[in-house]
């Protein structure tokens, strides 16, 4: 094996080795047999490219082809043209997978499950190093600048793992690149000369050379100094870090911002969680005091409203929950009961906001690097995620009539901790609809309240997932006039339309009540998160309001203040089902997305547009595009096949034909010398005759080269036959067939007159089946599919036409040489 085939193994050995670090972010080891299945095939097909002395650039070409063979294989679309090769759908399901991926990335915490996103985006990206690496180390042979890309896999472990990590996969990862290195100055080295010391020494065959310990002295250095040195954060201490510009922070996302930007909308999250295809187990919950009827798990609220929706103000300000929850305050005729309850998460909802009851009053085995924020009551974290958390929380459950939020004193707009909660951006629509709910209404209560039965069934409003994650009130104008969403955006229309009656709402998130229930423990699935309102009033603070139609959220709740009107009964089904997405929702839901908050409801006309017919046209053209593609690509695959089949039949309805075409001045006579008893032979003109016969015998060499069965071009007819009765042991009808052929061959090559007949088609026919039969599968397949004859007469005529082409090319080259020598043109001129 040349050094250069021999870099190509340690450049694949030395980048599976870079990625081992991963281990540390999956559960399972799936992530590395699959990258390491892809590697493989990668540096398979480089070698393979370069042992044909290809140019520079196919082994890069040749693993990239590799490496989409290989994912194309394990992660299959089911769109694939023929077993693993990759259509434009596979392509699109590439991309499904990373943005699956890329959306999954701030709702987990490490380790992760074997998700197919996850483990498409690092078979991936261990293929790309892969051949990064390559390009690097073996074509460009600066294997230093290889470890640029060994670095960037190498280091992912550090940036998304909240945990310490294992150091044994980063160590194998360094020496991955140490081997890669040494490797390629060991080449180097040895296309020197003599062995010097650097002061015009020579050195002895077995003498050290001071340069190379040096070097070794260095080289030791350096790794001792690559090992140490990222351990030094460990061993500071606690919080030296993190306390370097990591704020609190705040977001709209899943993270508090401000930290690794790990954030993604709620509104996102929600409608991606609610859209999966199954339930995951992502919080249970124990009633420690049981409790008969809890409200709402609520882990964050958004306050900030513009055009384009509800967004989340960053978290400041907030104090450990070691030092205590500061509890709700009441009015004094307000009645509360406290109630306990012990939460357990899941690795499936990775958080930095944890879940709790609203009106929390005591949190229980968290530690301090979780902290309380007053005025939104949510229990935040910037250093660590909810994931496999255990704690328990105590919680109050006021009752409260609707006299008493009737009698509740107005709200002051100069009230620095609702400033911002009661002002909305101008719409037109939503200003109308306002007034038109709260007109003749004296107080807050009753304009909550017929703002709140607004959203009911009884006005057209219609619970569906399929709106989208974009549609969370942005066109608050659109969904008022569609009456179609999901929990996420009645939350925010009923937010909206309070803020334009100048009362304090913000949209809070969490899970509702439902999922399966066994004792006291409750568990809640992706299916039961949801959004609802919260409204403040003076007295009471701010209390939970439910917008969505309650008959289809599973473990809606009533609340003592605001039961759920009459015109939404509950549906008798599972409480757990309801808020699932409905697999036979129709495609019009679609009709109901929420779009430009200013555009006018009623222009449905517009540049951006596409007409029906236009669609259509579109799509047929798309069709007949792909139907093309689709042909072309057969035809491509399928020609040797139809090249064969081609041949076969003109062959066979020549000899089929001769019956009917021979000339009738000779009539029937009797059988000719050598020809087999029973037959009935005609005679015909000699020249069509032996066409016919030969065109008969070459089908048979044919058959015989596609089942595998040997020729010799040399072997008469006779000789041939004998072999294939006695080695190949061909007998009755086949034994008959081919004695048949062999005789008219003979005839055709050797007698004056050839023999012809109606039999040859059925020789060749039984001759066909009997090497059929006793052949494999595989060959049968090969010799429909793939027939080993065309393959050869393809393979003879392209090096025939390759050979007359280098000829030509030779025969020019010389004659332009001799047109443009020096030497003939001056004894040309000497001659004359």
């Amino acid at each position: 094996m040349n050094q250069r085939k021999h870099l190509t193994l340690i450049a694949a050995g030395a980048a599976f080795l870079s990625a081992l670090p991963l281990i540390n972010v999956f559960e399972e080891i799936t992530w590395a047999i699959r990258a390491f299945l892809v590697v493989a095939a990668m540096c398979g097909a480089a070698l393979v490219v370069r042992s044909l002395r290809a140019p520079t650039w196919a082994p890069s070409a040749a693993m990239a082809v590799a490496a989409l063979f290989g994912l194309t294989w394990l992660y299959p679309s089911s769109k694939e043209f023929i077993g693993i090769i990759p259509s434009p759908g596979t392509i699109k399901h590439f991309g499904s997978l990373l943005s699956t991926a890329s959306t999954e990335m701030s709702e987990f915490a490490t380790p992760v499950s074997d998700r197919p996103g996850f483990l498409f985006l690092a078979t991936l990206g261990v293929a790309v190093v892969a051949l990064v690496v390559d390009l690097f180390a073996v074509v460009l042979r600066r294997p230093a600048l290889a470890g640029l890309p060994m670095l960037a896999i190498y280091s992912v472990p550090v940036t998304v793992t909240t945990e310490s990590t294992n150091w044994f996969p980063f160590a194998l990862g360094a020496v991955g690149f140490l081997w890669l290195l040494v490797t390629d100055n060991v080449d180097r080295v040895r296309r020197f000369g003599r062995r010097f010391t650097g002061d015009g020494r020579d050195v002895d065959l077995w003498e050290p050379s001071p340069l190379a310990a040096a070097g070794q002295r260095l080289g030791a250095v350096g790794v001792i100094a690559a090992v140490l040195l990222p351990l030094v954060p460990f061993a500071m201490p606690a919080g030296v870090i993190d306390s370097i510009g990591a704020g609190a922070g705040g977001g709209g996302g899943i993270g508090p911002g401000g930290r690794n930007g790990k954030q993604v909308s709620m509104f996102a999250l929600l409608s991606g969680q609610l859209n999966r295809d199954k339930a995951v187990d992502m919080v249970k919950v124990t009633n420690v005091s049981n409790d008969p009827n809890p409200y709402y798990l609520r882990f964050n609220v958004l306050e900030e409203l513009t055009s384009r929706g509800f967004n989340a103000k960053p978290i400041s300000g907030g104090q450990s929950v070691g030092s205590g929850l500061p509890g709700p305050v009441w009015e004094p005729s307000v009645k509360t009961v406290t109630h306990k309850a012990s939460i357990e998460i899941t690795n499936e909802l990775a958080i930095y906001f944890l879940p709790i009851y609203t009106w929390p009053t005591k949190l229980e085995k968290v530690d301090n690097s979780w902290a309380f924020d007053r005025n939104t009551a949510v229990v935040y974290s910037s250093k660590q995620t909810t994931a496999k958390k255990k704690y328990t929380v105590e919680y109050t459950r006021p009752e409260i009539s609707p006299d008493e939020l009737r009698k509740a004193a107005p709200v002051k707009e100069s009230d620095p901790a609702l400033r911002g909660t009661m002002t909305a951006p101008q719409n037109t629509v939503v200003k109308d609809k306002v007034a038109e709910l709260t007109k003749g209404k004296t107080t807050q209560y009753d304009k909550v309240k017929a703002i709140f039965e607004y959203f009911s069934q009884a006005n057209g409003f219609v619970y569906d997932t399929s709106t989208g994650a974009d549609t969370s009130g942005t066109g608050i104008a659109d969904f008022l006039r569609n009456k179609r969403g999901y929990c996420a955006q009645y939350a925010a229309a009923f937010g909206w339309l309070l803020r334009e009656a100048k009362i304090p709402s913000r949209v809070a998130f969490g899970f509702a009540r439902g999922g399966t229930r066994k004792d006291q423990t409750m568990t809640l699935t992706n299916f039961n998160l949801h959004a609802w309102t919260e409204v403040y009033f003076p007295g009471y603070g701010w209390l939970p309001f439910d917008a969505t139609p309650s008959q289809a959220i599973g473990g809606s709740v009533s609340t003592s203040y605001l039961p759920t009107a009459t015109t939404d009964t509950a549906d008798p089904v599972d409480e757990n089902l309801r808020n699932r997405p409905d697999p036979n929702a129709s495609d019009n839901a679609q009709a109901g997305a929420v779009t430009d908050p200013g555009n006018n409801p009623g222009d449905t006309a517009g540049t951006g547009g596409t007409t029906e017919d236009g669609t259509t046209l579109i799509l047929l053209a798309s069709v007949a595009a792909w139907s093309l593609a689709v042909l072309l690509v057969l035809g491509l695959v399928l020609s040797p096949a139809l090249t064969r089949g081609r041949t076969r039949r003109n062959r066979l309805q020549a000899a089929a034909g001769l019956a009917t075409n021979a000339a009738p001045d000779f009539g029937a006579g009797p059988a000719p010398d050598g020809a087999p008893p029973g037959v009935m032979v005609l005679l015909a003109d000699d020249g069509t005759a032996r066409s016919h016969a030969h065109h008969a015998w070459d089908e048979l060499i044919d058959t015989m080269v596609d089942y595998h069965v040997p020729t010799d071009d040399a072997e008469t007819p006779r000789a041939t036959v004998t072999r294939l009765v006695t080695k190949e042991r061909l007998r009755d009808r086949a034994e008959q067939g081919v004695r048949l052929l062999s005789t008219v061959e003979e005839h055709a090559r050797y007698a004056r007159h050839p023999l012809t007949g109606g039999e040859l088609l059925n020789a060749v026919d039984e001759v066909r089946s009997a090497f059929a039969a006793r052949s494999s599968r595989k060959t049968r397949i090969l010799a429909v599919l793939l027939p080993p004859s065309v393959l050869r007469r393809w393979r003879s005529a392209s090096a025939q036409r390759a050979s007359a082409a280098s000829l030509w090319l030779g025969r020019g080259w010389d004659n332009l040489m001799r047109a443009i020598s020096v030497r003939r043109f001056i004894a040309r001129r000497a001659d004359r």
